[in-house]
């Protein structure tokens, strides 16, 4: 039987870094809470089957800016809507925002329809809009990421402003 250097069986020793490199189920369950955690986290009061219009100004959801649709003035859709009404547009992810009611359809998007809820006002009067709804963030006006910076920075979005700044 071979040994190393330590006076371990090379057996022993593959048995040792098979049990190293095992999970548990335990593992698989705090990973899988943690995912939870972060979903939850990004997609707020979302709902993936519905347009939220109906809810009001949702206290906090997980919004996107479509590029495709709506290039004139900024405007933001809920996560069913991007994947109902915008599924294959160029969308810019907003993470969650505050008091916001899906713009799908509304008096921004000339010549489109909601698919999950038509009856919509011509426009939101209380939403907010930032630099974000066009894929610009922090005080540097830039996108993120972007393509000109070649320093990897991590973005941490104000809870005052929901804008969105470098960490550095």
């Amino acid at each position: 039987m071979a040994t190393d250097e330590s006076g371990q069986s090379s057996a022993r020793k593959e048995e040792t870094q098979d049990e190293d490199s095992a999970i548990s189920m335990l593992d698989v369950l705090q990973e899988q809470e943690e995912l939870e955690a972060d979903a939850n986290a990004v997609l707020g009061d979302s709902d993936a089957v519905n347009c939220t219009y109906v809810m009001g100004y949702v206290p906090r959801q997980a919004l996107y800016a479509c590029m495709t649709c709506n290039t004139d003035e900024p405007s933001g859709i809920c996560l069913a809507c991007s994947y109902e009404c915008h599924d294959g547009h160029d969308l810019i992810e907003l993470y969650t925002k505050r008091n916001f009611k899906c713009d799908c359809g509304n008096g921004k998007f000339k010549d489109q329809t909601c698919q999950l809820y038509e009856r919509k006002s011509e426009y939101n009067v209380d939403n907010r809009y930032n630099h974000n709804f066009r894929g610009i963030y922090c005080v540097c006006d830039r996108p993120y990421p972007d393509p000109d910076d070649d320093v990897e920075d991590e973005m941490i979005q104000c809870i005052m402003c929901e804008d969105w700044y470098h960490g550095r």
